[in-house]
């Protein structure tokens, strides 16, 4: 991969500001969940109502990843993370101003739209500034903020609420949009030299096989993945316990990115690492299912999968796709991420419905990762590029 010289020489530079970002995504991300009672109470909402304001900040990944991802291969860089910044920092302020459900849940999305603008283009920034080195600690460190960013928030939840109001601890969440700004143009360049990036649209030309492979299998992850977040709290017990248990994942996945990342830039071939971080997932989901491991266990298997596979499947796109097509790359298999999340909880439901026991549950996500495992089979990068990274 041709690389620019003045964004590689300034590559951890660009890996802080993308950390500052991120981290204010997943903090409003997960604004939601610690608000609920208070959001219920003040707005008269229905578990439906807050259903949907959880989940409209993923909606515009679904329908916009792929001709967003494709627009950043031709984008000039600075422009377009400061219109993501600037859509976040809308979305963030109506939010915390929001008279109704109305305008709460236009607020998610638009945040929504500029978080996805976001994700992909430091994504795809990071991806050329480490090329050929450290790439998987860089991606280990900069999806490990996501998680650090749900921790924080749910930790200091309680005292913010009390202290400045939920409006206030809202207000709160936008003015860490607004530090990331700065950052943001201090960082990263107004443009990268020309190249074929310039010249062809990021979309043109066949879908790879292999990305293919990799979008499959990131989408059969997050099947899994977004059921287990969504039920294992009950499984582990229920109330504070079963939460309790279950942010082992989140705690393990936080710590365990950086680390996995360092270790994928090792061994190299992540592949391998993306295909055995989905079968771990199998694996455990069927030990759940047959009862023959305890709760706090699975957790932390789990927690392992989850620091293991976001910096090995991050780390591939740009080995699987020429230089201009990178950021729609990062885009397809957002999409379909996205749309794993969706499907997840909903086909979990509906097993859940069907029976009262957790075996059907757990064995039929089971088989969605084991799938998974088996499509990441065919992510075969070009042997110039499939090594040590």
């Amino acid at each position: 991969m041709s690389v620019p010289t003045d964004i590689t020489m300034h590559r951890w530079r660009v890996l802080a500001s993308a950390m500052v970002s991120f981290f204010a995504v997943g903090m409003t991300f997960f604004a939601v969940p610690p608000l609920i009672p208070t959001l219920r109470a003040v707005f008269a909402l229905s578990n439906l109502s807050i259903g949907l304001l959880m989940g409209a900040i993923a909606v515009p990944a679904i329908a916009l990843s792929i001709p967003l991802g494709a627009a950043l291969d031709r984008w000039p860089p600075r422009a377009a993370g400061l219109a993501g910044l600037a859509a976040m920092l809308v979305g963030a302020v109506a939010f915390a101003a929001a008279p109704g459900f109305a305008w709460l849940l236009a607020a998610r999305l638009i945040f929504g739209i500029g978080g996805l603008l976001i994700n992909l283009l430091l994504a795809r920034l990071i991806s050329v500034a480490f090329a050929g080195r450290e790439l998987a600690l860089a991606m280990g460190l900069f999806t490990g903020v996501y998680h650090a960013g749900m921790i924080v928030l749910f930790s200091l939840h309680p005292w913010l609420e009390a202290n400045l109001g939920w409006r206030g601890e809202l207000g709160l969440l936008a003015a860490l949009v607004v530090v990331a700004i700065p950052l943001h143009v201090l960082a990263v360049p107004r443009s990268l030299p020309a190249g074929e990036g310039r010249r062809k649209p990021g979309v043109s030309g066949p879908l790879p096989g292999p990305l293919a492979a990799l979008g499959v299998s990131w989408m059969l992850y997050f099947v899994g993945f977004a059921a287990l977040l969504t039920f294992a709290p009950e499984w582990a017990g229920g109330g504070a316990s079963g939460l309790l248990v279950t942010s082992v994942i989140t705690w393990i996945a936080m710590i365990g990115t950086p680390l996995a990342g360092a270790a994928i830039d090792r061994v190299g071939r992540p592949q391998v690492w993306a295909a055995a971080s989905v079968g771990l997932m199998a694996a455990t989901l069927a030990l759940m299912a047959s009862g023959a491991v305890p709760a706090i266990a699975a957790m932390a298997m789990l927690g392992v999968v989850a620091a293991v596979a976001p910096p090995a499947f991050y780390s591939l796109p740009a080995r699987l796709v020429p230089p201009e097509r990178v950021g729609f790359a990062f885009g397809f298999i957002t999409a379909l991420s996205n749309l794993g999340a969706v499907i997840g909880p909903a086909l979990a439901g509906l097993v859940r419905d069907a029976t009262p026991a957790w075996a059907p549950v757990w064995g039929t996500l089971a088989g969605v990762a084991l799938a998974g495992a088996a499509v990441a089979a065919y992510v075969r990068p070009a042997s110039s590029s499939a090594g040590r990274s």
